[in-house]
């Protein structure tokens, strides 16, 4: 099996060598054309540049790998300093020899009049061809910044999918358990009742291990599986418990809107839990979806025992909806939980794919 690392390594190099190459390449083509035209001479400036790119190109990657990524990024600020300096000088009168014994006595005879060692025409050389040094080094970290925010992206992308995928899964044992526990319940005291409630589980298993691994569905999809499960649930109840929705409308209203699937199931579970779960009167659950403008408003209000010892959280589902929520609509959804002395209603706002 390839080494999949050493892989992508060779593909960035092959990137940032082709990237590289183009630069130098354009700088050969515009150095040459515009010197060429300056001195109406083409065949001079080929022989000018050429003679003085391999230079240049040396003292680019001095500077980029040296200077600025061993000094200057990490920085340690006297090597930089000492690397910068020792390149000018010796980048310098290098490109003062090269010239002087090579170009001058072809092209510029009266350039030989001055000593080898001229320091003001040295010093020059060295400005000229580190203008150009400069542009190379900033235009190769641009290009390392932009990579790097790319790939730090990709990460954080990746790294809230993970999560959220955790935060997705967290929801199916949490829904099991509760309802683990009504079969229990209902194996008891109505065993009657198995079949029917069976039959009920076995659509909701089926819409968890089909749909729930989907990014998103279509709303009908996700309000058949609260009925199904709100279904389930009554039949442990019986007729103590009344529940109302306003469900029935919105296979037509909502035809075209998606939501992440176990989205609402936390509501639902939350009121069943802390409503009808804690009392042995008759108590109540009311369901409502509503549209307003692009947004959604999702609210689940029920009924609490008066003498409740322990007035509810929002629970562990409510938590995890909120991480969740953080995820998919960071600083675009509004959830509210409003505990009141024998009711409690959550709201949920959003806007929906």
């Amino acid at each position: 099996m390839p080494d999949t690392t050493v892989m992508t390594s060779s593909a960035a190099f092959r990137r940032h060598f082709r990237a590289q190459s183009l630069f130098w390449a354009g700088y050969f083509l515009f150095e040459w054309l515009n010197t060429g035209a300056y001195l109406e001479n083409f065949r001079q400036s080929f022989f000018q540049i050429a003679l003085n790119l391999p230079l240049l190109v040396v003292a680019g990657y001095w500077h980029l790998l040296v200077t600025v990524r061993r000094y200057l990024l990490t920085g340690r600020m006297t090597g930089f300093w000492i690397s910068l300096i020792a390149g000018l000088v010796v980048f310098g009168i290098t490109r003062r020899f090269i010239n002087y014994t090579w170009l001058y006595p072809v092209y510029w005879p009266s350039g030989l009049d001055k000593p080898l060692l001229y320091w003001p025409k040295i010093l020059a050389e060295a400005m000229q061809m580190h203008l150009v040094v400069v542009l190379f080094v900033a235009v190769d970290l641009v290009r390392h910044a932009l990579r790097h925010q790319q790939v730090s992206e990709t990460y954080r992308r990746e790294k809230l999918a993970a999560e959220y995928r955790l935060l997705q899964s967290q929801v199916q044992p949490h829904f099991l358990f509760n309802t683990l526990n009504n079969l229990i319940s209902v194996s008891i005291h109505q065993p009657a009742e198995m079949p029917h409630l069976l039959h009920r589980l076995a659509g909701l298993l089926s819409y968890q291990l089909h749909e729930s691994h989907r990014p998103a569905v279509p709303i009908r999809k996700e309000l058949g599986y609260l009925r199904d499960y709100i279904a389930l649930e009554q039949i442990r109840y019986g007729s103590r418990l009344d529940v109302q929705t306003n469900f029935d409308e919105w296979p037509e209203r909502g035809a075209d809107l998606s939501v992440p699937p176990l989205l609402l199931l936390p509501f639902v579970e939350n009121a069943f839990k802390h409503g009808a779960a804690q009392s042995e009167a008759d108590c109540w659950i009311q369901l409502n979806l509503s549209r307003t403008e692009d947004k959604l408003v999702f609210s689940v209000e029920n009924s609490m025992p008066e003498d409740l010892p322990e007035r509810p959280t929002t629970g562990l589902g409510l938590a995890n909806l909120r991480q969740r929520l953080d995820i998919l609509y960071p600083g675009n959804y509004e959830l509210m939980t409003l505990p009141e002395h024998s009711q409690f209603l959550a709201v949920l706002k959003f806007t929906p794919n």
